[in-house]
């Protein structure tokens, strides 16, 4: 009897666990391998058609762009997308910056069009910035910025290219870890152990901890001119996340726009969103 009601025991502990490490992987999987979210054909920009660009990460990565050309700049902004989507995602409410500067768009790696089959948070994405950057300086461009928003943000926080003479950063997350705890809150307690297997996951086939994923532990030693942008009712990446980062670098600039949720920055900013950001990379670059 004893050794009916310890196999019993045994399975009902076992079980469940099985299922639990397959459901993290799964959901580890579903996380690092997005579902592609790909925008229309480039659209058109005063009359000219964007250019379809491509260049490669120094891990062979191939990535997708969109180039639009500023005839009276020497001047170029790199623009940085959100998880999970791409370049087009953003081009409605960057495209303003076309009016005094060269653009390049594109898609980080397992995302759009682009290469690639693990998305890492910006662990390294960071390769498909430098990427970027490379590109516009084989170009001849001297005087480059960026703009980032959501993990676009957070991986241009953690760039290191000396390359780049400012950097915009619209809802940036300061902690990958932090991060994630807050998309799976709805779990409760559950999402606990759910965390800890996806970060072993992570780490056995990414060969990443998700904990270094953190642009906080990048900032505070950050010397490139950045504003930050966040908005106060963010439900995605609160905006405790801007004011953490602003904390630990003093030095940048930041802004909080009222009623904002997440994306909303530039709808809520109206004019003075382009207006500000315009005024920043004129300075700047």
């Amino acid at each position: 009897m004893n050794k009916v009601f310890l196999a019993i025991l045994i399975r009902l502990l076992a079980y469940p666990t099985v299922l639990y490490l397959v459901f993290s992987l799964i959901v580890f999987f579903l996380y690092t391998h997005p579902k592609r979210y790909i925008s229309p054909p480039g659209p058109k920009h005063k009359s000219s058609v964007i250019q379809n660009v491509k260049f490669t990460a120094s891990d062979r990565v191939q990535l997708d762009g969109w180039f639009i050309p500023n005839k009276k700049s020497d001047k170029a902004v790199i623009i940085c997308h959100g998880y999970p989507m791409d370049k087009g995602n953003v081009f409605g409410f960057t495209s303003f910056l076309a009016k005094d500067f060269n653009l390049l768009l594109f898609d980080f790696r397992a995302m759009g069009q682009s290469g690639g089959f693990f998305s890492t948070g910006g662990a390294r994405e960071t390769r498909d910035v430098t990427a970027a950057v490379n590109f516009l300086k084989a170009q001849g461009f001297a005087h480059i910025g960026t703009f980032g928003f959501s993990m676009g943000a957070a991986t241009l926080a953690m760039a290191k290219d000396t390359e780049i003479k400012a950097k915009v950063l619209d809802a940036p997350f300061a902690s990958l870890s932090r991060e994630m705890d807050f998309i799976f809150k709805s779990f409760g307690a559950f999402r606990f152990p759910l965390l800890w297997l996806m970060k072993m996951w992570n780490l056995a086939f990414l060969g990443i901890s998700v904990n270094s994923v953190a642009p906080e532990n990048f900032i505070a030693s950050i010397k490139t001119p950045t504003l930050l942008i966040h908005g106060d009712n963010d439900t995605q990446v609160p905006v405790e996340n801007s004011l953490t980062l602003h904390k630990m670098a003093p030095q940048t600039e930041l802004w909080i726009i009222k009623g904002a949720n997440h994306g909303e920055t530039s709808f809520m900013g109206g004019a003075e969103y382009e207006r500000r950001i315009l005024d920043f990379f004129n300075k700047n670059l």
